[in-house]
């Protein structure tokens, strides 16, 4: 079995013969992504105990050096198998004498149950907010505290979804959705739609349920790029497109239709290798590329690059957040990896903070997803956590991570947050239950793992 896949050395201060200076990597074996909170526990070769400690990765751990330069490993974590393994310190003899720190990876696999430490809050269990033994939640908007719009299906969504009204714990109205039913989305006022694979609808926020048959190029083009507004006097949009790696975010004054640009989000690694398509076009592309800009006045690379490189392993659509919080406009930008702030009236620059929590994400589970509590207006970012989703509050002032949230069930879909409580879909694996609507209350949030 595969526990200890190689060991690097970093650089750090300490003396050879007198203490020993580790730092641990956890992955999970099956998703590559980091785990943390692991129980690590360092034995002599003569199993005498040299150090015990909870460690998340990269923290370090001091211990006696052994006299004969081998160190026996356990780790535990709960969920998965334990490991157990020697290192023979000799190998590092001349980095140790210089005071490097060894960086040790294990690679936990799963044990497929839950067990262990678990237990202990095995007692709580997330509240079911919709179930059925007939139907399964697909999608879902939450209108308020008592009232949510499902969408559901009895075995597959693209035959025979319905949508329901669910208030006060209770199925108020139901309909069939009238095509193969995609999800719900929602407006920056909140209005619902359902898209379907050709038509697009608009949900009366109603017990009813009308549905009125919107276009959808309007729906794309005039509607979803709208993020928000401030008291029907400022408008912000967004030029965001999938197809181009670069965009602006612009506010507009309802009084006078002026507007300017609040900011704008370049890939700029994206965008070289975007225009750079054009060089290795064939003839007929490039004379292709050059009409087109003659008709439209666009760039030929441009038209190259979306045409071409887009559907490309190596193109990534551009990515970025914005919230109105108060009278201030947020902008978070992974590119420059800063969080801005701007006065939603003005447009001025009010300040911005270094933001890291995105990095590295194919190590950390980023989901490259922020959430906003429509309610609170705090907001959220998630990670995969071998599985597990794990939910942090980011600190507005600082774009700092602070508290986390690690949901009970593991492989949940479609969180979303209302008023501090989590809602997501989740049905247990290989199981006969159909996918139920789940809630995870406020005091146990921020409980800690």
């Amino acid at each position: 079995m595969r526990t200890l896949t190689y060991i690097f050395i970093l650089w750090a201060f300490g003396s050879f013969g007198q203490e020993l200076k580790l730092q641990f990597t956890f992955v999970d074996a099956m998703t590559d992504a980091m785990v943390d909170s692991v129980e690590v526990k360092i034995y002599s070769s003569t199993n005498k105990l040299l150090g015990a400690q909870n460690l998340n990765n990269f923290e370090p751990i001091v211990t006696d050096f052994p006299t004969n330069q081998k160190v026996k490993i356990k780790a535990h974590k709960v969920s998965y198998y334990p490991i157990d393994t020697l290192v023979d310190l000799s190998r590092f003899q001349r980095s140790i004498q210089k005071g490097r720190v060894i960086l040790i990876e294990l690679v936990f696999r799963y044990d497929g149950q839950i067990s262990g430490e678990t237990s202990i809050s095995a007692i709580y269990k997330p509240e079911i907010s919709f179930s059925s033994e007939i139907i399964s939640v697909s999608d879902f908007v939450v209108v308020n505290e008592t009232t949510k719009v499902l969408l559901v299906y009895p075995k597959r969504l693209n035959a025979g979804s319905e949508l329901i009204w669910f208030e006060n714990d209770s199925i108020v109205a139901r309909r069939i959705v009238p095509e193969k039913a995609i999800r719900l989305d929602t407006d920056y006022r909140n209005r619902i739609y359902l898209r379907c694979e050709y038509n697009d609808f608009q949900l009366k926020n109603d017990e009813f349920l009308t549905l009125v048959k919107v276009p959808r190029a309007q729906l794309d083009n005039y509607v979803k790029p709208i993020l928000d507004t401030l008291q029907n006097k400022q408008l912000f949009f967004t030029t965001h497109k999938s197809h181009y790696p670069a965009f602006d975010f612009f506010k507009v004054s309802m009084n006078d239709t002026s507007h300017s640009v609040v900011h704008h989000i370049e890939d700029v690694e994206m965008m070289e290798l975007y225009r750079a398509e054009y060089k290795w076009a064939d003839v007929r592309t490039k004379l292709w590329a050059w009409d087109m800009e003659a008709e439209t006045g666009i760039d030929r690379e441009v038209w190259v690059g979306a045409n071409v490189f887009t559907n490309s392993i190596y193109y990534e659509a551009p990515y970025s957040e914005f919230f109105l919080v108060g009278d201030e406009v947020l902008i978070f930008d992974f590119y420059k990896d800063y969080l801005y702030k701007y006065n939603a009236n003005t447009g001025e620059k009010l300040d911005s903070s270094s933001i890291r929590f995105h990095k590295y994400s194919r190590k950390t589970g980023w989901e490259r997803r922020l959430i906003q509590d429509p309610v609170t207006k705090n907001i959220y970012t998630m990670y995969d956590n071998a599985g597990y989703t794990d939910v942090y509050k980011i600190d507005l002032n600082t774009g700092e991570r602070m508290k986390k949230a690690t949901l009970f069930y593991r492989y949940v879909e479609n969180v979303q947050v209302y008023n501090d409580e989590l809602y997501y879909i989740y049905r247990p694996f290989e199981s006969l239950q159909k996918k139920y609507l789940y809630k995870e209350s406020s005091p146990l949030i921020f409980r800690v793992h």
